[in-house]
């Protein structure tokens, strides 16, 4: 007898997608790519499409493994030479500077080490424990590795108003490897206070926004607003190199809907990267069925393509 388990899993998971209104500029999105979607999160909050059921999967999925990492990492510290820990966890910001720029969140702690002259804990700075796949955990492990990823740059200024808000000069991100809770590392830095001076005036510029309920320019970038949950709401209109051709390519827009069936391991895969690239023309966007391919040059003048599906 086949068991058909999808209705109890979009019961347990339906509760979790309830969206909740904002009214402060959050710490932990105020680094993003767009400020119209931080516009949006205080003013649109209900507005934004709900998540489906595998986003609401792998965020359950971090809150069911919280307790464990936290339980792991005291383990760890308390066993290290020197002793650390993490302690005040989800302290919320309470700056009157930030304040008044309605920016405001909650910590997931501060990271003490045992002072062996004195045997007291000293506070070295703020921390936030990441999780990360199997496939980026490798590639994070300095401050500048945090800009390698969309959602990593935006650990920075996260950070930094953290430490901002409570008079500490260090940040760290622990960050915790999905595919063993065991493989941790930490990343170090300090405070830019001209970032910081930048994450504060973005939040005013906001913050006069939603006064004048004008919505600030969004990036209109086909790499970003695909997964924005105010996509349809905010319908950017994506900005090209100036020679975006819509196509109607039956063979292109197949090899396209195929490589988005397959997993990138496997061999067809790879042989219809070879069929797509040599369909394509380097520096020519084009729009062809739901898919969009747009070019850009590197500083060294390679091209690099983007192609994402926009429907």
């Amino acid at each position: 007898m086949a068991v058909d388990f999808s209705d109890g899993l979009a019961a347990v998971l339906e509760p979790r997608k309830r969206a909740f209104p904002c009214h402060v500029n959050r710490i932990s999105s105020i680094d993003g790519p767009c400020e119209r979607k931080l516009y949006y999160q205080r003013v649109a909050w209900d507005k934004a499409t709900p998540i489906d059921d595998g986003l609401a999967g792998v965020f359950q999925t971090g809150n069911v493994l919280e307790p464990v990492i936290e339980r792991i990492v005291s383990e760890v510290g308390a066993a290290s030479d020197p002793p650390w820990r993490v302690v005040g966890a989800q302290t919320p910001t309470n700056d009157k500077l930030l304040k008044k720029y309605q920016i405001a969140g909650s910590i997931d702690g501060f990271l003490q080490v045992r002072e062996e002259a004195t045997d007291r804990w000293v506070t070295a700075g703020v921390v936030d424990i990441k999780t990360s796949s199997q496939n980026v955990y490798p590639q994070i492990n300095s401050y500048a590795d945090l800009g390698k990823f969309r959602w990593t740059r935006g650990y920075r200024g996260q950070l930094m108003l953290y430490a901002f808000a409570h008079d500490l000069e260090r940040c760290y991100i622990l960050f915790v490897n999905k595919g063993n809770l065991y493989d941790l590392k930490m990343i170090e830095f300090g405070v830019d206070l001209a970032y910081v001076e930048r994450l504060l005036q973005r939040a005013e510029r906001v913050n006069d926004a939603i006064k004048a309920e004008d919505p600030p320019e969004g990036v209109n970038d086909p790499d970003v607003c695909p997964d924005c949950p105010w996509l349809a709401h905010c319908a950017p209109s994506y900005e090209t190199g100036g020679n975006l051709r819509v196509i109607d390519d039956v063979e292109l827009e197949g090899v396209l809907d195929g490589l988005d069936a397959l997993s990138s391991g496997m061999k067809a895969y790879k042989d219809l990267e070879k069929q797509r690239d040599l369909m394509l023309t380097k520096g020519r966007d084009v729009a062809v069925g739901r898919w969009l391919i747009t070019w850009k040059q590197t500083a060294n003048k390679a091209w690099r393509k983007t192609i994402r599906r926009v429907t």
